[in-house]
């Protein structure tokens, strides 16, 4: 079949300190109609720059120094500033990375569709991108929809006047597993259906798996290797696509992966947590409202000292709230919250200065977190001065770079922006302004959701020495299940800010006893694009109990709460 898109030899450098630097070095692919091809690497690698060239941009600075890029017969580069408008759009779509971002927000969901052109009225585009009460949904603002929804909206948009490609920049990133599955199959029955070339840049190799047909690995601007799908995962043939590939987390990994220079993988064991470590901090019956709508119901837990604990469910399931309330950036509505040092019931504001600093929060994007006019360095001094740990600026300073030291990173990166360092290395600068208030909680806040695998397994490797070296108790929230299979002791599973499941990790993982647990666990995307599809004979099902909760003891601590199909008598005895 004749491609729609050809890129031949392409180069792309940028200017700094006088000379060019090249991103993007000979690389040349090909995508037909109907088919999708991933490019895949390590932050740096290029890829997202190439996707990028599809639409005819280019970051600031930066040039076509060889090569060429063909869309549907056209150089994209030799087209004057009206057709290339008009190739935006109309020949070529992106989805972006965060919907959320991409979407304007004082404006309501159909006028942006709306906007977007093309013949189809926007409620049938919001119906064909699987969204409910279509119009309904087009009267809302973004902020009134899931990131889920928010996702398929800006599907609905690109698809609008009918591209021939669509450009994927990681399409899925911080959705959880269910979500993520969902948009993925609508991507791949949209291609089918619009017989659309699709372009997927992704660091989620399980991603990959399930919806490209081949795969592009850029390492430092190069193609390093490139193969159909099915080939490149089950036979790679270059040693840093080995590497790549061995750094994913799997569901069946007892511990964390280590993978060596030639791409060979061990997994290392969780450290044992001693059956006489005490609590460091707990949850009883805890409530938090938004307004007249409870996000969570109820939820009890407790963390020892050297111990991870990770909360997991999809997105509205009162994960990310717990743990803000826990640091005090919101109030409990009802129940109680409390540190071996004190009560945690209040905002971090009204707690005293040595109970607050004893529980601090790692934030999802460092990205946002950290201000980008000051150094790293003074974003990790500024907690030391706060919380009184140092006994002035100077002393400050010479913390602050043993500190990013203790996070495996030069202390001379102390004097560099935000800017200048990598994700990986902004998120380790994350973790060691957390540890600035010497705390024993340390809050981890889907802390690996933007991190390419490689960077991911350094920094949950980090992680678990912290908590090893320090003693930490660890409250760990994401929506990576594999991960969390790695690096944590137990398990909370929350759908709708219940409890539903809780236990030993092994015990969650290896025997899941509630409906919705399983479902989480078969909608994840492990490396294989021989993985099965989600059930589609998953029995709809009703909590028998309702929020006060009745629960079936499995044993050494494994518990989960009754349920039961629907349709189903309730068994005797339950209410």
């Amino acid at each position: 079949m004749t491609s729609v898109v050809s890129v031949d030899s392409l180069c792309v450098a940028y200017r700094s300190g006088g000379r060019e630097v090249p991103v993007v070095r000979e690389v040349s692919l090909e995508v037909a109609p109907g088919r999708t091809l991933a490019l895949v690497g390590e932050s740096g690698s290029g890829k997202s720059t190439v996707a990028a060239t599809l639409l005819g941009h280019l970051r600031h600075g930066s040039r076509v120094t060889g090569g060429r890029v063909h869309v549907d017969g056209r150089d994209v580069f030799a087209l004057p500033a009206r057709e290339l408008r008009q190739l935006r759009g109309g020949t070529v779509a992106m989805v972006a990375q965060n919907a959320g971002q991409a979407l304007t927000p004082t404006m309501r969901i159909g006028r942006q569709i709306a906007e977007a052109g093309g013949e189809m009225p926007v409620v049938d585009l919001l119906d064909q991108v699987r969204l409910p009460r279509p119009a309904e949904l087009a009267r809302r603002y973004p902020h009134e929809l899931s990131g889920g929804q928010q996702q398929r909206v800006a599907i609905a948009m690109a698809i609008a006047a009918r591209p021939k490609v669509l450009v994927l920049d990681e399409p899925t990133t911080g959705l959880d597993v269910i979500t993520q599955r969902g948009v993925l199959d609508l991507i791949a029955a949209l291609r089918d259906e619009l017989g659309l070339a699709a372009v997927l840049v992704s660091h989620d190799l399980g991603v990959v798996a399930h919806l490209a047909d081949e795969v592009c690995v850029l390492n430092a601007g190069r193609v390093v290797e490139a193969a159909a799908t099915r080939r490149l995962f089950t036979a790679p043939q270059d040693p840093y696509t080995k590497r790549l590939l061995a750094s994913v987390p799997r569901l069946d990994d007892p511990g964390l992966a280590v993978v060596n220079e030639a791409g060979e993988r061990t997994v290392r064991a969780r450290a044992a947590v001693p059956d006489g470590a005490p609590v460091a901090v707990a949850a009883s019956d805890v409530t938090v409202d938004y307004g007249s709508a409870r996000a969570v119901h109820g939820v009890s837990f407790a963390v020892r000292r050297g111990e991870v604990l990770a909360l997991v469910g999809e997105s509205g399931s009162g994960k990310s709230t717990l743990a803000w309330t826990l640091a005090g950036l919101r109030t409990p509505s009802g129940g109680t919250m409390s540190h071996e040092a004190g009560d945690l019931g209040r905002p971090a504001p009204k707690r005293p200065l040595a109970l607050r600093r004893r529980v601090q929060l790692v934030f999802q994007n460092a990205d946002t977190s950290l201000n980008p006019r000051r150094s790293v360095g003074d974003a990790v001094s500024r907690p030391l001065r706060f919380f009184g740990t140092a006994t002035g600026r100077t002393d400050a300073d010479e913390q602050a770079r043993r500190l990013i030291s203790d996070v495996r990173l030069d202390p001379a990166l102390a004097d560099r922006l935000p800017a200048q360092l990598s994700g990986g290395q902004r998120q380790r600068i994350g973790i060691a302004r957390a540890l600035a208030g010497e705390p024993d909680v340390l809050i981890a806040d889907e802390i690996t959701t933007a991190l390419d695998v490689s960077v991911q397994a350094e920094v949950l490797r980090l992680l678990d020495d912290l908590r090893r070296e320090r003693d930490l108790a660890c409250l760990f929230i994401s929506h990576d299940l594999a991960v969390v299979r790695g690096v944590a002791d137990r398990v909370v599973v929350l759908r709708r800010g219940v409890v539903v499941e809780e236990g030993p990790t092994e015990a969650v993982f290896g025997a899941p006893g509630h409906p919705y647990t399983r479902r989480l666990m078969a909608a994840a995307l492990e490396p294989d694009p021989d993985a099965p599809g989600l059930p589609e004979d998953t029995p709809e099902w009703v909590d028998a109990a309702g929020t006060d909760g009745i629960w079936t003891d499995l044993g050494d601590g494994h518990r989960v709460r009754h349920w039961q199909p629907v349709n189903t008598p309730v068994a005797e005895g339950v209410s």
